[in-house]
Order: C-alpha cells, then sequence, then structure tokens
C-alpha cells in the first residue's frame, strides 16, 4: 500500500514537470513568433526585394498566431512572456 501511494507521489510529480514543460514550451513559442515578427519588420524596414515582400505577406499571419498563443497563456504563462519580452526590449535598447 505505501508502494502504490510512493507511485501516485511520482505520477503526480512527473505530471507536475511535464506541466511545467509545456508552459515553458508555449512561452518560448511566443518568443520564437515575435522574433519573426521583429523579423518581418526589420525586412519590410530595408525596404523592397523579394525578402521584404515575403516578410510584408507573412507578418499578418504571425501577429495572428502571436495573438492566438498568448489568449491560450495562462496568467503565469502571460507573466513569463511578459518579463521575457521587456528582458528582450532591454537589451535591443542597450545595443
Amino acid at each position: 500500500m505505501t508502494r502504490t501511494t510512493h507511485t501516485t507521489s511520482n505520477d503526480e510529480h512527473e505530471h507536475e514537470h511535464d506541466s511545467d514543460l509545456m508552459q515553458t514550451a508555449l512561452v518560448e513559442c511566443a518568443l520564437g513568433i515575435h522574433r519573426n515578427i521583429a523579423a518581418c519588420h526589420a525586412h519590410i524596414a530595408c525596404g523592397g526585394g523579394v525578402h521584404a515582400l515575403t516578410a510584408a505577406l507573412m507578418l499578418p499571419c504571425y501577429r495572428a498566431e502571436f495573438r492566438k498563443l498568448v489568449q491560450s497563456l495562462s496568467s503565469a504563462q502571460e507573466r513569463e512572456l511578459r518579463t521575457a519580452l521587456e528582458a528582450l526590449h532591454e537589451s535591443a535598447c542597450d545595443a
């Protein structure tokens, strides 16, 4: 009977660990999409050419996906994403 309790405890720990990984994965995905949005803006700012055209076509898709993903985040994930984005913004301003 103690063994079963121990197994349940391990299962609960594994579930919590998987949940933490899932939360981090969603935030990392949102950060990746944000980087793609920034890259699109950079290509568009450089003007003409195939890269600017492609970026202009892809930008609405990236924005929609980012918005959709952010809406699905928990409060904790939103805070984690906001903190990461603020750090990116600060590092870009320092550069």
